[in-house]
Formats: C-alpha cells, structure tokens, sequence
C-alpha cells in the first residue's frame, strides 16, 4: 500500500525582486515527501535548497520581495492559498524547522526551558507549567544531559551541539507531521554530527514523521536518506533512491559530487576530482543546460536548449541530454 504523500510540490518558483530585476532562486522544481521518509536535498551552496525550504513555509516577505508560482500542497491542501495567521498556525505545529545556525536562532536574553516551551504554549492548550515540563522532557528526549539543569541556562553557556539539540527539542515540541533539517550539522565536529544523524533517524522512525533533509554532504546523504534530489541552479537535475543514485548516477553533476568525496580505502591514484568552473550568476542564467559550461559531455544540443527531467525508470528521473544514450550503453554492457 502506498504511502500517503505529506509533502508534494509542483514547478515551484520562487521569484525575488531585486535591484536588477526579477532573480528566479527556485525555477519549476517538483518533488513529494511521504510519511516516514527521509528525502535528501543536496548541491552546491547557491543551489536553491534553502530558498526552496523557506519557500514551503512561507517565511520571505511576500508584500515586498518575493512572488511564488506553481503549487506547494500539505496533506492535501494548498500553502499557497492560506492566509498567513493560518501559516503561523502550521509553522512549528504541523511542518517545523531546523535553521543552519541555531545560536542566530535563539534568542539569548531568555532562558533554553523558556524559549523551548514558548514553541508548545503557541500551538498547544496548556498551561505554562505543563509547557516547561513537557520541554524539559523533549530536552532529555534530544540526549542532553541534567535536561533540568539545562532548562535554566542561556544559549551561550551551552556548546554548538547541545544548541542544535535545543533547536531539534524545539522543532519536536509539537509532534510535527514534516521536519525540515536545514544542514542541522553545519560547523559540528564528527562525533556530534553523528549523534544528531542517528537522533533524527530514530525520531524519525518512532514518530513516523517525513523528512525533508538538506545537505551538501553526500556521506550524510547515503547514511540516512530513503530517496535524494540532486539541485543545480535552481533545478532539479537528478532524483532517485539513494541505493540507485550512488550507483547508478546519470547526470554529470551527480557524478562529479560523488567523485570529489574523499575515499579512505587506501591510498588515492589520482588528485580529488575538481568540477571545473563556477556556479553562473542567477542574474545571467545559460539559454541551454545550466551545467553545460562546465561539463565534458556538452554539446551544441546542450549549450542551445534546456532539457526536461524525464524519468528513466524505477523513479529514477534525470535533466539531461545524454542520459538516455548512457543509460542504453551501460545496461548493454551489464547484460553482455
């Protein structure tokens, strides 16, 4: 039986007005997260994965700065047409955030117990005493030690991995049916970044939540991703269960991300692959292929037109020219 899709967003864009004209962040991606899953968005920093996140909920100031297009649709009903005081009911309750760099995120003249029961007396009917100690609870829940100790310090008398627990027990508060991890384990050293991956797996699969996982770490990706889209540019380029994308990767972008991880299974041949190039200027987008400038396989087919994301097969979809032909050639030589 399928899963019940949360999540499904259609040709999204997000369009930014800016001093230069209308600057297009998000362009047409579509993509679903359904319960219980874990989906992975990874690419370059610029690529679009955090404007796409805050573009689901909504947070950019549409009076002044910003048009959305397309449809973004959860649990079935449309983002896009809700007012925002019905926002603000489904920001934290029903979809909530993990934010990049929770010490900008706190507020420091206020105590961690205070700020984290604030996100529950928003959405929940209690009263400030259940609050306090349902946070402490969510606290302990997260793995920080004396959670009532902790309670009643401030921000920064904690360590970057006990704020990011804090942001997570905060995320957590009201049960949320999507979380959102922004690169929750940015600037974290190894053993708390694996502390935090093996926390939002297991809440994961307690609470049945889906989750929307943004990253431009590939190791983190195949540790604990159920599915990945791969962002270039404000696209999608490649998306594909995490066994078939590290396996089978079809787009050049997708193969240069996965050749530049460091292997440590002895030592290295050859120098860590570089893509060369940089990222083209949103202001200044190619007529073609975004990533044809800075692949080896282009063409004049791939600098004078922009190819459409196609599926492949088994969900694996692909936006690029030549992935057809490959695909062809490999599944030959795999069954000769």
């Amino acid at each position: 039986m399928k899963k019940q899709s949360l999540l499904d967003v259609q040709e999204l864009k997000t369009n930014f007005y800016t001093e230069r004209g209308v600057v297009t962040a998000v362009d047409g991606i579509s993509f679903s997260v359904e319960e219980g899953e874990i989906v992975g968005v990874v690419g370059e920093s610029g690529c679009g994965k955090s404007v796409t996140s805050q573009s689901i909920l909504r947070l950019f100031d549409e009076k002044y700065s910003v048009e959305y297009e397309g449809s973004i649709l959860f649990k079935g009903e449309s983002l896009l047409e809700k007012t925002l005081a019905e926002m603000q009911d489904i920001r934290g309750n029903e979809i909530s955030m993990i934010f990049q760099d929770p010490s900008s995120s706190l507020n420091p003249v206020y105590t961690i117990g205070r700020q984290v029961a604030e996100a529950i007396l928003l959405h929940k009917d209690i009263t400030r005493k259940e609050a306090y100690q349902k946070a402490v609870k969510l606290l302990e829940l997260t793995g920080i030690p004396s959670p009532e100790k902790r309670a009643l310090e401030y921000p920064h008398q904690l360590s970057g991995g006990m704020l990011q627990r804090v942001m997570i027990a905060m995320a957590l508060a009201c049960e949320p049916k999507l979380l959102i991890a922004d690169e929750p384990t940015t600037a974290l050293d190894v053993t708390i970044q694996a502390q935090i991956l093996d926390l939002i797996v297991r809440l994961n699969q307690e609470i049945g939540m889906g989750v929307m996982f943004i990253t431009h770490d590939l190791g983190v990706v195949a540790q604990v991703c159920n599915r990945v889209i791969v962002m270039y540019l404000g696209q999608v380029v490649e998306e594909a269960d995490v066994r078939t994308l590290f396996t089978e990767p079809l787009h050049p972008y997708t193969k240069g991300l996965l050749h530049s991880i460091p292997k440590l299974d002895g030592e290295r041949a050859e120098k860590l692959h570089v893509i060369e190039g940089t990222v083209p200027s949103l202001t200044n987008v190619p007529t073609g292929c975004r990533f044809a400038d800075r692949c080896p396989q282009a063409d004049a087919t791939c600098l004078e037109h922009a190819p459409a994301l196609e599926a492949q097969n088994d969900g694996h979809k692909v936006r690029c020219w030549h992935a057809s032909a490959q695909k062809e050639v490999e599944t030959y030589v795999a069954t000769n």
